[in-house]
């Protein structure tokens, strides 16, 4: 009898790391040529920590493997190192190929998703809840989505075929009516057997033949030969006591037992590669996929679960038989929405990013994550991996020097020009039409020199409340990640900020203003439009709570122009002005009138600083050559704005610096 879960200490762990990347990765504009050494660092860093004993990583686009590496070791106790071809144990990982094993049935018109289970497997037919009420039946869909209200297991134990397996489940009562909740189960146990009955093979064998021996995936099975048992990854667990990893005593892997299609296959990250990378050729309508029909697969992949809460991460769907990420966010939120993989209980975990092309695979081996959906292992992988890509350049979307910056990201609209700055702080360091640039620039950003904190100047956002937030300087001045991301647009990425707890996200999209005016039907404005939108991103483990600021320096000498807004101002005269001995409510200066609802800035006041209430959503800046620069945000009177007095915008307007700043606010 083999002994589940009997312990060995583990004290020490060697630190190796193993890179096999693709040559031509360092020469790529696609990606930083330090994509390897990110990844080496966090998974170097999670081994030294005691988090993990070992790994192998790989990223792949649609046709090759673009990098993949090994860290630590496969066997702490040993020293063995770990080695690119180590063999793991997948787990749930296997849920996804039996979902597409499936599916290729039903493009085969052997089954459809809508039909009863029952009508293959008479077990089924009888559905009740504990309480003995009778349930509509379950079906294909159903059990694909876990959704059935099915149990997680059987609670049979020792040898038994599948079919036993899945009988015994028939038998069971439901936990909840079909189709009112997600919940994680035995469904795609029900989807293997379903295999085998509808295809007349075993399940184990159809998946062979039908998905692994196709694809070359010679590593994964049910059942390991002796040699393959020798690359087997050991498995951990922490120490109680905090003494590094335990290692975990596992089943014989050489001994045949049932083959479970919710969890039971071994493989490597190679093999696992070449089958997301085939579903993700199938996504895009290429050859050489695994199903060879894309709208199935986009079926398969489209999230099925409605408003249900989904997954054990938030802002997921569930598709067919695969997890689907609709909203991204936490460890996700560096993903495309519409990323689609799976993850195993032993820490295992692919990404497959239909918008970038890229598949993401870790493969660890260490039990007691207490979520390891959402562990620090996987997402240091995500943020590693997706913060080394730089997208696709363009006519539109480029990067090129600026200044004093070496990586500026350069948009292009018509005669419309919009420079970005990820070397420091994210910002916007140049919007320029027709040949006039509406951002004043500190003449210091021409001499700036990496290390150097940028002058205040150009496009900037932020965070706030500006008197109470911790100083940031991650944030304001640090170096950002960037990517292409389309026609005229591109993603800043800043580093995580410990100060505050927070990583921000800005996409940027450089546009033609003339769509403005074909949906609204109004007169053509030359020039284009740069939006973005900033995600301020929790990344701690504590409650934090920001608002957005927008911040941008033009050359002064101009008019700004503030509506009043829909609802009249708090302030006598439309505005606060910062004065010495604090916020002045009832100010009064000769420079700003108010006239037909708006207030005019003529110049530069007596104090440089005011605030506003204004819920208007714009402001606009005449240049003295007759430009208007115009800024658009949201303005949502219901929310709290926790800026000092509640301010909705603030204008810097000084006597001296030729300068303008002006800072939309928004709400908590």
């Amino acid at each position: 009898m083999t002994r589940l879960f009997a312990r060995r200490q583990v004290g020490l762990f060697l630190l190796l790391v193993f890179a096999q990347p693709l040559a031509a990765i360092a020469q790529s504009d696609v990606w930083s040529a330090d994509l390897e050494s990110r990844v080496a660092a966090e998974m170097s860093r999670l081994v030294a920590a005691g988090r993990i004993s070992g790994a192998v990583t790989l990223v792949a686009d649609t046709q090759q493997v673009l990098l993949a590496s090994s860290h630590g070791t496969a066997d702490p106790v040993s020293g063995r190192p770990m080695t690119r071809d180590a063999i793991f144990r997948v787990a749930s990982m296997t849920k996804p190929m039996t979902a597409t094993a499936l599916m290729k049935l039903v493009i085969a018109g052997k089954l459809q998703l809508d039909d009863r289970v029952s009508e293959y497997l008479p077990a089924f037919a009888q559905q009740r809840l504990a309480d003995g009420t009778v349930t509509r039946p379950i079906t294909i869909r159903d059990v694909l989505t876990h959704t059935a209200g099915l149990p997680g297991a059987s609670g049979l134990s020792g040898d038994r075929t599948l079919a036993q397996e899945v009988d015994a489940l028939g038998a069971l009562p439901l936990q909840s009516v079909p189709g009112s909740r997600w919940q994680y189960s035995s469904g795609l146990t029900v989807a293997g057997r379903l295999v085998e009955v509808v295809s007349g093979l075993p399940f184990e064998q159809y998946l062979h033949e039908q998905i692994c021996q196709p694809l070359g995936m010679q590593d994964t099975a049910f059942v390991l030969t002796p040699a393959q048992a020798q690359r087997l990854a050991v498995t951990c667990r922490p120490d109680p006591a905090g003494k590094g990893l335990q290692v975990v005593e596992i089943p014989d892997p050489t001994q045949r037992r049932m083959p479970n299609p919710s969890g039971g296959l071994y493989s490597t990250a190679d093999d696992m590669a070449k089958f997301f990378q085939a579903v993700l050729r199938d996504v895009r309508g290429q050859e050489r996929g695994v199903i060879g029909n894309t709208q199935a697969v986009q079926q398969m992949l489209a999230p099925q679960t409605g408003e249900l809460v989904t997954g054990f991460t938030p802002g997921n769907a569930w598709g067919l038989g695969w997890c689907v990420v609709r909203q991204p966010q936490a460890v996700t939120r560096l993903l495309s929405p519409g990323t689609f993989g799976h993850g195993g209980a032993w820490g295992t975990q692919a990404w497959v990013d239909p918008v970038r092309g890229l598949v993401l695979l870790l493969m660890i081996q260490r039990t007691e994550f207490g979520n390891s959906d959402a562990s620090e292992v996987r997402d240091a992988f995500n943020e590693a991996v997706i913060s080394s890509y730089h997208g696709k350049p363009q006519e539109s979307a480029r990067v090129a020097p600026f200044l004093g910056y070496q990586n500026a990201v350069h948009l292009q609209v018509g005669s419309t020009t919009a420079v970005l700055c990820p070397e420091a702080g994210g910002r916007v360091l140049k919007f320029e039409v027709a040949g006039q640039d509406l951002m004043f620039v500190d003449e210091r950003e021409r001499s700036w020199q990496p290390g150097q904190p940028p002058a205040s100047s150009a496009g900037r956002f932020d965070i706030g409340p500006e008197l109470v937030i911790p100083k940031h300087p991650v944030l304001w001045s640090g170096a950002w990640s960037w990517e292409i991301t389309g026609t005229g647009s591109a993603r800043l990425v800043s580093q995580r900020d410990t100060a505050t707890g927070v990583q921000l996200l800005r996409d940027f999209r450089l546009r033609p203003s003339a769509e403005d005016a074909a949906k609204k039907g109004g007169p053509v404005i030359s020039g284009a439009v740069l939006e973005c939108r900033q995600v301020i991103m929790n990344v701690s483990d504590r409650t934090v709570e920001y608002c957005h600021w927008g911040r941008s320096f033009s050359p002064g000498g101009g008019i700004c122009v503030i509506p009043v807004g829909p609802r009249p101002s708090r302030f006598p005269s439309g505005y606060v002005m910062y004065e010495e001995q604090g916020i002045n409510p009832s100010a009064v200066d000769e420079k700003i009138r108010l006239r037909d609802g708006f207030l005019e800035i003529l110049g530069p006041p007596r104090r440089p600083k005011l605030g506003f209430d204004s819920y208007g959503g714009w402001l606009a800046y005449v240049l003295p050559g007759n430009h208007a620069f115009i800024k658009r945000f949201p303005a949502l009177p219901d929310r709290v704005y926790n800026e000092a007095a509640g301010l909705t915008l603030s204008v810097w307007y000084p006597q001296q610096g030729g300068m303008i700043e002006l800072e939309p606010i928004g709400p908590r």
